[in-house]
């Protein structure tokens, strides 16, 4: 009982003392929350290609996403995601003692969704959603640059066979929601860079520092 109950404090104060790595990418295993990368900051990997383009407004395989913080210190955000099809969202994420909490609300094909991010340990999160299912999983940063995900989950793909239209019969519509449920597996991996940093090809010249910070002395003649 005794070690249950430290293992709980040591549990709570990781929550606290480690929270949300801010370059680390603004999706959980399928749901978005309303967290943005950071100004030409982008993620590259397997299920990323995302770039912050302005310090409210990110684009890439994602989709499109447009944030802005509340007073509350909370995030809203609105996009149009890619993920499983051309579908928008609006989104708010906030901390909490227990994680961070995004509840949305999109047009298809999750009409509701939610997630936690909850620090385990430091460059380690746990990541909770509920959808058409649910699904759970972890969060590693590996290295300096490197995010690496790992997750399972049990939903229905209402995209397949949300609405059930017989064509032989134009009259004859109807609304089914889905109720056959799929496991499914996250696996992705991304490397986070700044973009101003990358070298350009042939050159060895880095594209933010083209021109010296220190003008080179005249050679004296």
């Amino acid at each position: 009982m005794k070690k249950a109950a430290i293992a709980a404090m040591v549990l709570m104060l990781a929550v606290v003392c480690f929270g949300r790595d801010v370059t680390a990418p603004t999706w959980l295993l399928t749901v978005p929350t309303a967290d943005l990368l950071p100004t030409d900051r982008m993620t590259a990997g397997l299920l990323h290609l995302d770039l912050g383009i302005t310090p409210n407004l990110e684009a890439g395989l994602h989709g499109i996403k447009y944030s802005f913080a509340q007073q509350d210190g909370s995030e809203l955000g609105f996009g149009v995601s890619l993920v499983n099809g051309l579908y928008p969202y609006a989104v708010l994420t906030q901390d909490y003692k227990f994680g961070r909490l995004t509840l949305g609300v999109s047009a298809f094909p999750y009409f509701f969704f939610a997630g936690l991010e909850q620090a385990l340990a430091e460059n380690v999160w746990l990541m909770a959603e509920v959808h058409n299912g649910v699904s759970v999983g972890l969060r590693t940063k590996l290295g300096a640059d490197w995010f690496f995900d790992l997750g399972a989950g049990y939903s229905t793909f209402s995209y397949k066979n949300l609405f059930l239209v017989d064509y032989g019969a134009p009259a004859n519509y109807s609304f089914s929601f889905p109720t056959n449920f799929t496991g499914f597996m996250v696996v992705s991996v991304c490397y986070v860079f700044d973009i101003k940093e990358v070298v350009v090809p042939g050159t060895g010249s880095h594209t933010d520092k083209l021109k010296p910070a220190i003008a080179p002395e005249r050679v004296k003649r």
